[in-house]
């Protein structure tokens, strides 16, 4: 903890204490867990990403309330700093808990709910250019000579970003963005008279996109091989994806799996470059999609 963030608690948050640092090395953010005088326990957020940190203050301020009490509440924050104060979430990260069956559907009917409401927390929108400028996006990072994909992966992985240049305008909603069990946090072991509550958290990357592709990271990692756990996750949310979602779910899929697979290589990160490699190897064996009618 440097003197900036002993000062940034100072000012924001009182005489509290820290009482973890949940920073993942490597990124723009530092995450520290802090603990009132009363007994309240507190984030405080801060993120060298300008970008990065006006998106997650953006979210906390205008999306977020529509999610209470299932996501922090900001409570103070210093913009020149990028300093945010929050509430925290109770609650264990969803991937470190071994569940029941029966409790991990219930994780993921709550986990459809929760991003409906973030879907429906402000009024949709229109973009035009979607499907360029993500692919614009991706492509410098699959030209790299050193590149890690196979020349199948490769194929693949441009065979995506000319169709993604093709889309039209997309709907666009209010979106998480990286909506994952490592986001979602389970108050697990309750007593049998409150009901178990899920919460969201990690805001940074939030915008208006497309629906189709907020649902990609959980889709693609846990949902990709529990089909149980998609049918209670789309039954939460209240539909599953149309055709139109679905198509651009495989061809964003294909084409972010790709980027992964490089950027994770390249930070050695070998778990998570993994698993980007098997979702392009699934996407492989139902390529080319099916374009809606």
């Amino acid at each position: 903890m440097t003197t900036q963030h002993t000062d940034a608690i100072a000012r924001l948050a009182g005489p509290a204490t820290v009482i973890a640092d949940h920073s993942w090395p490597g990124t723009s953010t530092t995450v520290l867990r802090l603990r009132t005088p009363g007994g309240s326990q507190l984030i405080l957020k801060t993120n060298t990403n300008e970008v990065s940190f006006h998106r997650e203050l953006h979210a906390l301020t205008h999306w977020a309330p529509a999610l209470h009490p299932h996501a922090p509440r900001l409570l103070d924050a210093d913009e020149e700093q990028r300093h945010l104060l929050m509430t925290a979430v109770a609650g264990q990260p969803v991937n470190t808990l071994s569940l029941p069956p029966d409790e991990a559907r219930q994780v993921h009917r709550q986990a459809g709910r929760l991003m409906r409401a973030l879907h429906e927390a402000a009024p949709p929108t229109v973009l035009t250019d979607f499907g360029r400028q993500r692919a614009a996006y991706i492509r410098p990072q699959l030209a790299d000579g050193a590149t890690p994909l196979t020349a199948t992966e490769s194929t693949l992985a441009f065979d995506a970003l000319a169709l993604l240049e093709e889309l039209g305008p997309q709907t666009a909603v209010p979106s998480h963005l990286d909506f994952t069990s490592r986001n979602l946090l389970w108050q697990s072991g309750l007593p049998a008279s409150r009901t178990p509550r899920l919460g969201v958290i990690d805001f940074e990357t939030s915008r208006y996109e497309a629906a189709g592709r907020d649902f990609l990271r959980i889709t693609q990692r846990t949902l990709r091989i529990n089909h149980d756990l998609r049918q209670a996750f789309f039954s939460g949310y209240g539909r599953n994806p149309t055709p139109q979602e679905r198509y651009l779910m495989h061809i964003c899929g294909v084409a972010d799996a790709a980027a992964i697979t490089v950027s994770a290589t390249q930070a050695g990160n070998s778990a998570f470059a993994t698993e980007a490699r098997g979702v392009l190897h699934d996407a492989l064996r139902r390529w080319p999609p099916n374009r809606p009618a």
